[in-house]
């Protein structure tokens, strides 16, 4: 039976019995470019054989290929910061019209020309959200006055005028329904989060639309009361 060898701490210590792991190197290899190649054989182009002509111009394609492809990328990274530049102004200037024209608010948000396009983005959210918050009574105002405007007309097709006048006397009363709007949006009881200013105007558009058809019909019913009685 053979003696079975003790292991000790000590010997655990000793790196000389340690077990070596061998460690790979790893060995970065230098592509050659058709230059190297000509400076390594040391003689005139027209001196190769057809095998080392061969070499060279498959190296010099790849070097061009190479350059190539470096220049198309340099050329891309340009027309994309300068197309990003042009979107950085344009983003600046609706920034700065934004704050001219709606100062309550927004002055505190800070704009730079340097900030990325990114940050200013992030800027005119923001702001249009501040907007469209201050200014959401309104624009519930105007869609309640759109709803009694079609309510109006809509009962005047079958000939009902016991709403004739509903929208101008809800109009009338602007000072004193806003505040009460106003109040239940700062509640949270009128969700204004949708109210983008596409939407508000085309809520307004489509108010004024309404209007414009009324006043078109009354001029009609009037000018056909004017006919009757030259009649």
């Amino acid at each position: 039976m053979s003696e079975e060898e003790i292991i000790t701490l000590d010997s655990l210590k000793n790196t000389e019995k340690n077990v070596s792991f061998a460690v790979e190197e790893e060995v970065n290899e230098v592509e050659e470019t058709h230059l190297d190649y000509k400076k390594r054989l040391n003689k005139k182009v027209s001196e190769f054989t057809e095998e080392e002509k061969s070499h060279y111009n498959k190296l010099a394609g790849r070097m061009k290929r190479k350059n190539d492809k470096e220049e198309e990328i340099s050329k891309k990274n340009e027309e994309e910061e300068k197309l990003n530049d042009e979107k950085k102004i344009n983003m600046f200037n609706q920034l700065y019209v934004l704050k001219q024209k709606f100062p309550d608010n927004t002055g505190d948000i800070h704009i730079d020309k340097e900030m990325s396009l990114k940050t200013l983005e992030e800027k005119k959210s923001l702001i249009l959200q501040i907007i469209t918050t201050k200014n959401s009574e309104s624009v519930v105002f105007e869609t309640l006055l759109l709803m009694a405007r079609s309510g109006e007309r809509g009962l005047n097709y079958f000939s009902i005028d016991a709403l004739d006048g509903y929208a101008d006397n809800v109009d009338s009363q602007r000072e004193d329904i806003i505040p009460i709007l106003k109040e239940m949006v700062d509640l949270g009881e009128i969700d204004t989060s949708m109210m983008t200013p596409q939407l508000r105007l085309m809520i307004v558009m489509s108010s004024v639309a309404v209007k414009t058809m009324e006043q078109n019909n009354d001029k009609k019913k009037n000018q056909i009361v004017v006919d009757n009685l030259d009649t």
